[in-house]
């Protein structure tokens, strides 16, 4: 015993400070806690804060040496997460929690803590924290203790963590003017690595071989996004900039998020290092080059209460799979159809003039047909849809995902556009007004 101990107490003493940028360290018990660490761990990356978490960042080896490695990196926060079977976790009584606890001293550091255990239906075991984890004086019981059931109730933790990371940063980015800066990426899996962004936004991956969003990842962004606005205020940024990769649909519900009611100005940084800029406010089209042309391929006198606008302007055309939504499904009020007028790349430099373009053309289609409803079919790069998505504000538009086809056997279905969601503005609640993408047809 007086070894373990001793053992513990220098283990404690060598552990650095908090480190704000660092991620957040999950706690839990395998046996009855695997799933609910999963669900919370993808709250908090839909929030912007990387996760430390065992399945997918332990590495071989010695797995308490691997643990005093991860606990010694640099965290930001913890999540202690509180199940029935939790008392007879020894790692976690005698591994994590004495280096949670001497970490939790630095002010900087948050230690939050998820429950599973209720004294009655809807309240909280507060003592149980203590209880199982055999704590004297009630030593859990002052931190902060939250319920962990529901997917809400795990995203209001999420939030809690990604604020305290916004306030542990105020300082610097008031002191140095910079942007917060957003990491995205909703493809490829996550991992715990130190980023040097301030939110490091994942979601869960395309399930298979599928190319669409996750459908609890865009669950996940719809709890958040509300909040997304209150966290740039507390961070003390004045512009923000993202860097990364996005599905379409994705992108475009941040930027709805990130208003040009709201902010004068984000830069979105492609993949190869280009920035695409919109100031506000968004530049009218003038006399001068216009960008885009529209081709106004359908007005019916009848029809659903929205206009479909195909907003195609990659280099090269592909039109079947628009082709094939305008012929299946029911009548719109009207179709169109744009392309940009010179053939190659987009400009970046040009971003305002072309999201200037494309948003008024939307508007005054939509209002020629009297209608606030916009289905939105997107074929750009995805700083193009982030950037459109400020610029649509007080619009109600259904957004759409490419796929591939189907395999049937060995031949191919064509590919189509799959509803994803419908995003709003300007309603001080998430612009995800509702998810509408099946998990698989």
């Amino acid at each position: 015993m007086f070894n373990l101990i001793l053992r513990v107490l220098r283990r404690e003493s060598s552990l650095p400070g908090a480190n704000a940028l660092g991620p957040v360290f999950i706690s839990y018990r395998q046996s009855d806690g695997a799933e609910f660490a999963t669900d919370v761990a993808w709250a908090l990356r839909a929030a912007g804060v990387p996760v430390w978490q065992d399945k997918s960042d332990l590495p071989p080896g010695d797995t308490r040496d691997r643990l005093d490695e991860a606990l010694a990196s640099g965290l930001s926060g913890a999540v202690l997460l509180i199940t029935p079977e939790l008392e007879h976790s020894e790692v976690v009584r005698n591994t994590e929690l004495p280096r949670l606890l001497a970490l939790a001293k630095d002010r900087s550091f948050a230690l939050s803590i998820g429950s599973t255990i209720e004294r009655s239906p809807g309240k909280l075991d507060y003592r149980a924290p203590d209880r199982l984890l055999h704590q004297r004086r009630r030593r859990l019981q002052r931190f902060d203790q939250r319920p962990i059931s529901t997917a809400t109730q795990r995203a209001e933790l999420a939030r809690m963590q990604c604020r305290r990371r916004m306030q542990a940063l105020r300082a610097e980015i008031e002191a140095s003017g910079r942007p917060l800066l957003v990491d995205v990426q909703t493809r490829i899996p996550p991992f715990a690595a130190l980023f040097d962004a301030d939110l490091v936004l994942r979601l869960r991956p395309p399930e298979g071989r599928n190319r669409r969003p996750h459908i609890r990842g865009l669950e996940d962004l719809q709890l958040f996004l509300a909040d997304l606005p209150y966290l740039i205020d507390l961070a003390g940024a004045r512009t923000v900039r993202l860097r990364g990769a996005a599905h379409l649909s994705v992108a475009y519900a941040i930027g709805a998020a990130l208003p040009t009611t709201k902010y004068g100005t984000v830069e979105v940084e492609d993949t190869g290092g280009h920035i695409w800029r919109l100031n506000t406010p968004v530049p009218v089209p003038g006399e001068g080059r216009a960008l885009i042309s529209a081709e106004i391929l359908r007005e019916e006198a009848e029809g659903r209460d929205a206009v479909l606008v195909y907003v195609d302007v990659l280099a090269e055309r592909s039109d079947a799979a628009f082709d094939a939504l305008v012929s299946e499904t029911e009548l719109f009020r009207g179709v169109a159809h744009l392309r940009p007028n010179e053939i190659g790349n987009l400009d970046p430099s040009e971003t305002g003039v072309l999201v200037g373009e494309i948003s008024r053309f939307i508007r005054q289609f939509a209002d020629q047909h009297r209608t606030t409803n916009i289905d939105l079919l997107l074929r750009s790069p995805w700083p193009v849809a982030l950037q459109l998505g400020r610029a649509l504000n007080t619009m109600r538009v259904r957004l759409y995902e490419w796929e591939d086809g189907v395999e049937d056997g060995a031949t191919p279905a064509p590919a189509r556009y799959l509803s994803s969601l419908i995003v709003r503005s300007g309603t001080g609640t998430s612009p995800i007004e509702a998810v509408l993408l099946e998990a698989d047809d």
